[in-house]
């Protein structure tokens, strides 16, 4: 599988704003007048946006706003980034290829490993990209034969050896080509090693790939979203161990709930 560039650019165009985010993280300043920009020349942008920002003042009982930048700032710097990151990966992944499932799927995992981070000490924004990155390498199996790799994901709801059967179709996991096509798209070495080894369960190599494994198994062991693939058979003890976390304790037991809430909160808004 070393043709990842022919895979590249037969998948819609990746939305540049989410490297334009992992660039931008350390300044938010700078990234909000991005955004800013963005939002401004980008209409379903500009709609979401001023969307929150209303809900939010009509609970107030105060008329509702008109300019992007003032519902913006409204709103807040994080909620504007996830916006612009769910926008721009929603019209990727359904730009052809992939399905809703697999977006609710990717914006599961980006909560629950956003969460994870916050009490880990984790840029939670750096989680939350890498969470809704996790199963990328999926949409090559999507171009390469779209058929097949349906028939072994239907297979694996029995037994859950995805990687496995993968492997034994198109010569790689999805794992492993979607860390390559990552690279392709210049993205920084924790997000790759996350992609990588986000089912590993068996060591931890950076705390951002620790949260993304844990974030993946909270998604299933919650079944957000619902689907018959969701099992739990081992948690990544060595993540756990690396994040200083422990799943029967209270700060744990609130992160369920948060999750949980976060998603079904969040899928009629992406």
């Amino acid at each position: 599988m070393d043709d990842i560039e022919a895979i590249a650019k037969v998948l819609p165009p990746f939305p540049k704003v989410v490297l334009q985010l992992l660039d931008l993280l350390r300044d938010e300043q700078s990234s909000f007048e991005v955004l800013a920009r963005l939002v401004r020349n980008d209409p379903v942008l500009s709609g979401n946006i001023l969307g929150l920002a209303n809900r939010i003042r009509r609970l107030h009982a105060q008329s509702d706003l008109t300019d992007p930048f003032a519902a913006a700032s409204l709103i807040g710097f994080n909620h504007v980034r996830r916006i612009v990151i769910n926008t721009g990966m929603n019209r990727f992944i359904g730009g052809g290829v992939g399905s809703a499932f697999f977006f609710h799927h990717s914006f599961a995992v980006a909560i629950t490993t956003q969460e994870v981070a916050v009490l880990c000490d984790v840029s939670p924004d750096e989680a939350y990209i890498a969470g809704i990155l996790h199963d990328v390498g999926q949409l090559c199996f999507h171009v390469l034969d779209e058929r097949a790799f349906q028939e072994a994901y239907e297979q694996s709801f029995v037994d859950g050896r995805l990687n496995e059967r993968e492997a034994a179709i198109f010569g790689v996991d999805h794992c492993q080509i979607g860390e390559k096509l990552a690279q392709y798209w210049n993205l920084p070495e924790d997000v790759l090693s996350a992609i990588r080894t986000h089912h590993d369960e068996t060591s931890a190599t950076s705390k951002l790939q620790a949260a993304v494994c844990i974030g993946e198994t909270l998604a299933r062991a919650l079944d957000i979203p619902v689907s018959p693939k969701n099992r739990v058979t081992k948690v990544n003890a060595p993540a756990l161990e690396l994040l200083g976390l422990k799943l029967d304790s209270p700060e744990m037991l609130d992160c369920f709930g948060r999750c949980h809430a976060r998603f079904l909160q969040g899928v009629g808004h992406v």
